[in-house]
């Protein structure tokens, strides 16, 4: 026995496991006490180790998975182990107290006590193997990139209550702005990359205003709508921010690229994985409106407030039946009958509460099929989400259906295949709010008189007999509905060939199609409206149905060859060829019939007029894209990325042009000096980038003359005005690109090997903007076309700090702060001749909120009239009181007035604030200890200017509130914020009294996990059980007033805080 050989560990099975278990350790000790009796062979001295414990565990990568292959071994000892395909391991020690080294190849070393060992996560370790960040059409390691990259990975995504991928980014990424119109369960989130992008025209208040753009979003390399994507089948999310990283993509990329990688499935493990979530929500605001008795006093109060005037008996009459009716409700009537014999309306109804569920409930279920082997992996994804609104009466609704099918079969060594599929049904349902009302929420706030005194229906004993109410309720209530149908597929085939070691041919061809249906059905509503005693039913005569439907095709190919090169001299070089070529297509057909049968909700189902109309577009791009890499010895790189492009959305003759980028590093960590330095500085790169990039987003036909057709000319022909076409609009003759042109400063910095800093400063110029150009004379008959004569700029910075550390006694930790700012700037617009402040002016910063400076309010007669001989006021309102807002006259003119509302003349006015959103930042801290993991995470903004012009803020026109009505001005509350109650736009003026601090810090996500030792999730048939509790928008500290959240100011569908619970299982 001069040979001591380590026996192959016996596999307890579930049975019997305690008793071999023992009896292993017995064996394994007699087998330490016999090798220590012999000469040459160092054991530890049994005397001192006793009798020998077992220790079993299993041992999980970043992802959560099991690793195979992982060598444990107890510290000081030449005792060791692996794990098998499982990720389990078996071990002998002397003691609980030992410790155990656990190390594996790309990833670091961890020593853990064994008491502690049940369940191991291994972190990747970047000096190992260098971590691989996904660029346009390829990979490159972390620690060679030169452009402004940031990558997040699936574990910082998946662990959120929320609908979509774009809600769980939010504050991931420094100057990825994530935003959503509203909280409804369709909304979708709305990406951008730092900040202002260009000008574009708004077809509603015909002005050209600032467009915070899109990036160019790809899931797999194809351009999709994230939104459709379940985040749990996400891998990675990697934003390519400045032209050196995104110029390869093209016209389409001007304003950065997000690409979004979906999961594959791994060699030599196959798993089958379920997972569920079940979530609550409510509303993060809600107004505390006022009831009806409060709501009339306060009405009649502001009455006296305006120079002593007093309300008509027939208001005190109705404020005393109100008394009467909230006094006992069950038994008064919510009505009465007026001198006229019309009725009064004196119910009590709070229409949030009455339109408002105390919780909205969502589900969702996923089931992926994973593995594969060294010739064929696989990964599939089946997910359903059923969601419904927080309307307690005829509730919107939603229903997502995902469905993901990748495969990678490896054909040989040479030859491999990939394809990647992905499927997803949208359905989302919701009642019709009335014409000229807004919206839901909008609708919620107006007209006091109706959704405050009117109940949903009318008693028993209204002389015009039972029918619904004109209060807001009712429309949602009685049965109209739009239905949206969506449904998006794309399939890509991904074939490589690899004719030499480092040389790479490869495809992309995709096909991706997307099918929408919008129904609109309008029943007639029959209702009581205030004063009457008779149905009518203006907003919905005649009744309707509105049918959209649309298509859309996208194809795209790109072939690329790629080739990598090291020497041993310590240069290395890389090169990227490739083409691109995409083709898009979409059309559309509406019908709009009015009379439609009841229970018949076709179209053909309908006997009045009806109204058809088709939509069609096309655009195409080809492109021809490189990127040259080289460094050496890993200290001085340098790269560039370049495009000749071409879209069909410009003239022939300008339709192709080529846009270059370049970009350098250097890795001071790497040289000489710098080595003394490596126990604190453990790597340093200094880099920088400048390029430009063509943006091809802009209308589809603007390059070419179009005649208008319209009906009804002005005069008769033959007793018949017969429609006719109008003469073309003028075109630029140089009419071209818009670009964008990125210098990016940045710094790469990891401390003492755990702390990563990662800092950015960059400057884009937007030029040769679309804009309407210099004004023509009138006598032409014609405006100026749209030309290349606008520029902006942008210019910010970020800021991203990661800490991460494992303790030998089994808690891990990681935290992560990302901070972000930029500001934007017109530099040129010729648009605005006079400088009109209403509009876009060159020289102005957008967000620039220009404003009166205020006094405070009046306090009583004496005081107004003191100031007004002085400072008039006239011109904002004839009459004055106290309680209302004194206003500053900075000109010194003695009047306060817009002046001639141009930057050179603005009267009284000053820039007061900007509502640019500054200082984003969010800090994620993630803990880990024994099956328990800890998620918490912070998001904010840190300086922002709001100016908040709507009925809940002021709350004296519509359904008022509580906040707003106790401090509002009296005699006896001189103090209050707000005016006087009543109704006076004088005193609503854009001013500093009432410019809010949008300032927020939001707990965005809290989440607890555990996952169950290995032994009790085998006995019940598992590899793997985690179990799940989270919040999502728990709680935030602002300074806008509490009926608003600070991410959504204007009166609509809510932001949603969630409560979730969910498992996490693995076959």
């Amino acid at each position: 026995m001069n040979n001591l050989r380590f026996r192959k560990p016996i596999r307890p099975n579930r049975l019997n496991w305690k008793i071999v278990l023992f009896s292993s350790s017995l064996f394994l000790y007699s087998n330490f006490a016999e090798a220590n009796s012999f000469d040459g062979i160092n054991a530890i001295p049994t005397a001192k180790v006793g009798l020998q414990q077992t220790v079993n565990g299993t041992v999980l990568g970043n992802d959560g998975q099991p690793l195979a292959g992982v060598t444990v071994t107890v510290k000081g000892t030449t005792t060791r182990s692996s794990t098998d395909a499982d990720g389990k391991f078996s071990i002998a020690v002397p003691s609980t107290s030992s410790t155990l080294v656990f190390s594996y190849v790309g990833y670091q070393t961890k020593e853990v006590l064994a008491s502690a060992a049940s369940s191991v996560n291994m972190t990747s370790s970047d000096e190992v193997l260098d971590e691989v960040v996904i660029v346009g059409f390829g990979t490159q390691k972390k620690k060679d990139l030169t452009g402004a990259i940031t990558q997040v990975n699936a574990d910082q995504i998946n662990n959120r209550p929320v609908a979509n991928l774009g809600q769980a980014l939010k504050g991931l990424i420094p100057n990825l702005n994530a935003t959503t119109s509203n909280g409804s369960p369709n909304t979708s989130t709305n990406l951008n990359v730092r900040g202002t992008t260009s000008l574009s025209y708004n077809t509603t208040s015909k002005q050209y205003q600032a467009s915070n753009g899109s990036p160019l979003i790809l899931v797999d390399g194809i351009q999709m709508d994230f939104n459709n994507i379940n985040p749990e089948d996400v891998e990675s999310v990697t934003t390519l921010k400045d032209a050196s990283a995104s110029a390869i993509y093209g016209s389409r990329a001007a304003f950065g690229v997000v690409l979004i990688t979906t999961k594959s499935g791994k060699a030599g493990r196959s798993n089958v994985d379920y997972s569920n979530s079940f979530q609550w929500s409510k509303a993060t605001a809600i107004p505390d409106v006022m009831n009806a008795y409060d709501l009339q006093d306060a009405y009649i109060k502001g009455f006296a407030l305006q120079n002593g005037q007093t309300a008509g008996a027939a208001e005190l009459e109705k404020l005393e039946k109100i008394k009467e009716y909230m006094a006992n409700p069950t038994t008064t009537s919510p009505y009465y009958l007026d001198a006229k014999g019309s009725p009064v309306w004196v119910a009590n109804i709070n229409p949030y509460h009455e339109a408002l569920a105390p919780s909205s409930p969502m589900q969702k279920h996923i089931l992926s099929i994973s593995g594969g082997n060294d010739k064929v992996t696989y990964y599939t994804s089946m997910g359903y989400q059923n969601q419904d609104g927080i309307y307690r009466l005829n509730t919107d609704k939603l229903n997502r259906y995902n469905v993901i099918a990748n495969v990678g079969v490896k054909v040989n060594e040479w030859f491999k295949i990939d394809t990647r599929n992905n499927y997803s049904y949208k359905r989302y349902t919701e009642p019709v709010y009335p014409s000229g009302k807004g919206g839901w929420w909008t609708a919620l706030a107006q007209e006091p008189g109706r959704n405050v005194n009117m109940p949903l229906f009318t008693p028993d004993d209204f002389p015009g007999g039972r029918f619904y109410t004109d209060n807001i309720l009712s429309f949602m209530d009685y049965g109209s509905r739009t239905t949206d149908n969506d449904e998006n597929m794309l399939i890509l085939v991904n074939p490589t060939i690899t004719p030499l070691p480092g040389w790479n041919i490869r495809g992309d061809l995709s096909y991706k199609t997307v099918n929408t249906q919008y129904k609109r059905i309008i029943p007639i509503l029959n209702r009581i409206e205030p004063g009457g005693l008779k149905p009518v039913n203006s907003h919905t005569n005649p009744s309707s149905i509105y049918d959209f439907r649309s298509r859309s095709n996208q194809y795209t190919i790109n072939l690329y060859t790629d080739y990598t090169k090291s020497f041993e001299s310590g240069h290395n070089i890389s090169g990227l060829l490739g083409y691109n070529q995409e083709w898009y297509n979409y059309n559309s057909i509406s019908i709009d019939k009015k009379d439609i049968t009841d229970g018949i909700d076709y179209a053909n189902g309908a006997t009045g007029r009806e109204t058809v109309g088709d939509d069609f577009a096309d655009w195409a791009v080809r492109g021809i894209f490189y990127r040259l890499s080289y460094d050496y010895q890993g200290k001085y790189l340098i790269q560039s990325n370049g495009r000749y492009d071409g879209s069909s959305r410009f003239p022939k003759d300008r339709r192709f042009h080529f846009f270059p980028s370049v970009s350098a590093g250097w890795v001071v960590s790497q040289e000489n000096f710098a080595q003394d330095w490596n126990n604190v500085i453990s790597f340093l790169k200094v880099r920088g980038s400048y390029g430009s990039i063509g943006n091809q987003e802009v209308n589809y036909y603007d390059y070419i003359p179009l005649l208008g057709q319209f009906s009804n000319l002005p005069f008769e022909l033959d007793g018949i005005r017969p429609s006719y076409i109008n003469a073309p609009g003028l075109i630029d003759a140089n009419f071209t690109w818009e670009t964008a042109t990125t210098l990016n400063i940045g710094a790469d910095l990891t401390l003492f090997k755990n702390l990563e800093i990662n800092f950015d400063w960059f400057k884009r110029n937007t030029t040769d903007i679309l804009t309407d150009g210099a004004s023509y004379p009138a006598v032409l008959g014609a405006k100026a076309p749209v030309s290349n004569t606008g520029e902006l700029q942008s210019k910010g910075w970020e800021f991203i700090a990661k800490y991460k550390n494992e303790t030998n006694f089994g808690l891990g930790y990681d935290v992560a702060l990302t901070l972000g700012d930029y500001q934007s700037k017109v530099i040129t617009y010729l648009g605005n001749a006079n400088n009109l402040l209403s509009l876009l002016y060159s020289g102005g910063m957008i967000g620039d909120i220009w404003g009166y400076e205020t006094y405070g309010l009046f306090q009583n007669a004496e005081e107004i009239a003191a100031v007004n001989p002085a400072v008039s006021q006239k011109n904002l309102g004839t009459l004055w009181y106290p309680g209302d807002v004194r206003y500053v006259d900075l000109d010194g003119d003695g009047t306060i007035t817009t002046g001639n509302n141009t930057l050179e003349d603005h009267g009284d006015r000053k820039i007061i604030g900007n509502s640019t959103p500054r200082y984003s930042y969010g800090l994620n801290a993630n803990l880990r200890y024994k099956g328990f993991d800890f998620n918490v995470f912070l998001q904010g903004v840190g300086k922002r200017d709001v100016w908040i012009d709507n009925l809940l803020y002021w709350g004296v026109t519509g359904t008022g509130t509580y906040d707003v009505y106790n401090d509002s001005w009296t005699p006896e509350n001189t103090g209050a914020k707000f005016p006087g109650y009543y109704s006076a736009g004088k005193n609503r003026q854009v001013q500093t009294r009432y410019l809010e601090n949008g300032a927020y810090l939001r707990l965005k996500n809290l989440s607890l996990g555990y996952t169950l030792p290995t032994a009790y999730a085998e006995a019940i048939k598992f590899k793997r059980i985690k179990l799940n509790v989270s919040a999502f928008n728990l709680l935030e500290f602002k300074k806008v007033p509490k009926t608003f959240d600070p991410e959504l100011l204007s009166m609509d569908y809510p932001v949603m805080k969630s409560y979730a619970f969910g498992i996490q299982a693995t076959f």
